[in-house]
This record gives structure tokens, C-alpha cells and sequence, in this order.
């Protein structure tokens, strides 16, 4: 068989699931890959990484959908064996993040675009992802327990694809959704309807602040501000919906005042 026909009954097994968007895209993008049968795929992955010329990060998110497939075409008896897909050293962690003078800004700003606005501000409340908060609804909002529980209730716990988070409310943020509770079913919403991205808004806003960041970073400053202030770390996990203390250790441990400070303590000259 070749990749090609592997990867398309692959994608049509997952046209029902959570990771089709995603993996449509990356299964696009191995194209190069298409033409070559099992026994050749490992030795033309050099040749697919020079020619897809894009980040290590991005390159090995669409090799794990590769091998993804070529398991699934495995278990099913497609093919009689699994070639060894060579995957680009990872890279380390981005920790870019926003100064205070630079949230001000940023805040400023997106006054002109009230839905962007309310983006910002909930998402440097909460620390949640972009996805989290503009698919947020008001029943997922429980004001008498003071929750505001970011996981998707449509989606089974197995088929969701990014932890979020179940976040308590601070005094400003019970102000600012209070504020914000509109007849949309949405907490976000632009004439009733579910805002489903705002990349035109955004490119003004970065023009006017002479940022270049796109929205997660928003989630970075909540979460290295949290470390700079000394908060432990299972709790930023829990927080920004980690499955593992480690990943966030990985990320953030290092801005934490007390960051290895114990352990220094015990050296000398």
C-alpha cells in the first residue's frame, strides 16, 4: 500500500471524532509522502522535512498523525508491519510572555472590538485557551458556587483533545461576567451569535500596540505570573487544565522565585 491510500481511509476513519479538523490539515500537508509505498516512507522523511520548511514543532505534530495512521492500518491488518518514522529533536518550551505596561496596552486597545475585549480580559483572569473561552456558555457559568467550569459538556471526557480548566471565580471576574451576561446562549457572542474567531480585530489591535503575539500568549503570562508570584505548581496545573504537574514544571517551574533556590543553598566555593 502506499501512504496515500493509508492516509486517506485513515482520515475518513476519524471524519466523526474530535481530531479530524486537525489531522485533515497535517494529512494535506504529508502530500509529499503520498506516492511512496510502506518499505520507502522512512528513508524519504529527510527529504519531506526540507521540503515542508516549517517549524520542528509543527513537522512532528504531522508525523505523529503519520504514525498514527500507519498503527491504526496495522491493528486493522492493512499493513504487515510498521516502518520507524524518525521524529526532529523537540523544541524547548516557549515562556514569551507579557509584561504589565504590555497587558495595559493590549487592553487599551481592544476597547474598539468589545468581544476581543472580553477575550482578553477573561482569558488573563483565567488562563484558559482560545478554544475554552469562546465556545464557553453561561450554563457552564455557576455563580452561586462561584465556578465557571471550561470543559465542554457535549464532548466525552475520552474525545477531548486539550484539558481545561474548572476555574473559581475572583471577585473581578464574577463582576466582569455579571456585566457581560447578555440572551446569547454564548458569554461571548457578537449580535447573538458565537464569535468563532477574530483574526481581523486582532491584526489591528497588534498594529496599534506593536505587539506580534497571538492569543495563547495570553495563557503564557497567566501562567508565568502565577509562577513569578511564588503559586505552587500542582495548583497552576489544575488551573490551566495540565493532565501533569510535570508539563507545567517543564513550562514555568523556572520563573518561580524559589525555583532550585533550596537546592543552591547547600553549594558553596
Amino acid at each position: 500500500m502506499k501512504i496515500k491510500d493509508i492516509l486517506d481511509k485513515y482520515e475518513q476513519h476519524l471524519c466523526n471524532t474530535v481530531s479530524y479538523s486537525r489531522a485533515k490539515v497535517a494529512i494535506k500537508n504529508l502530500s509529499f509522502l503520498y506516492p511512496y509505498e510502506i518499505s520507502e516512507v522512512a528513508k524519504h522523511i529527510d527529504k519531506y522535512v526540507a521540503k515542508r520548511n516549517a517549524s520542528p514543532g509543527t513537522i512532528n505534530r504531522e508525523l505523529t498523525v503519520l504514525q498514527a495512521g500507519l498503527r491504526w492500518s496495522f491493528k486493522r491488518g492493512d499493513i504487515g508491519f510498521l516502518p520507524s518514522i524518525a521524529r526532529l529533536p523537540s523544541p524547548p518550551p516557549r515562556s514569551k510572555f507579557l509584561t504589565d505596561p504590555q497587558v495595559e496596552a493590549l487592553k487599551s486597545a481592544s476597547l474598539d472590538y468589545p468581544h476581543v475585549h472580553l477575550f482578553i480580559r477573561i482569558a488573563l483572569m483565567t488562563g484558559q485557551r482560545k478554544e475554552a473561552i469562546l465556545s464557553l456558555k453561561w450554563d457552564q457559568v455557576d455563580f452561586q458556587a462561584g465556578l465557571v467550569d471550561f470543559n465542554d459538556p457535549s464532548i466525552p471526557m475520552p474525545h477531548r483533545r486539550k484539558g481545561r480548566g474548572v476555574v473559581p471565580m475572583s471577585n473581578a471576574l464574577r463582576t466582569l461576567l455579571l456585566q457581560a451576561r447578555k440572551d446569547s446562549p454564548y458569554v461571548i457572542s457578537k449580535a447573538g451569535k458565537r464569535v468563532r474567531d477574530f483574526r481581523s480585530a486582532w491584526s489591528h489591535i497588534m498594529d496599534k500596540t506593536g505587539l506580534d503575539i497571538t492569543p495563547h500568549i495570553l495563557r503564557h503570562t497567566v501562567a508565568t505570573q502565577l509562577a513569578q508570584k511564588n503559586v505552587p505548581m500542582p495548583q497552576i496545573a489544575r488551573l490551566l487544565g495540565h493532565s501533569s504537574t510535570a508539563i507545567t514544571e517543564r513550562v514555568y517551574a523556572k520563573f518561580s522565585p524559589d525555583f532550585c533556590r533550596q537546592a543552591v543553598a547547600h553549594l558553596n566555593a
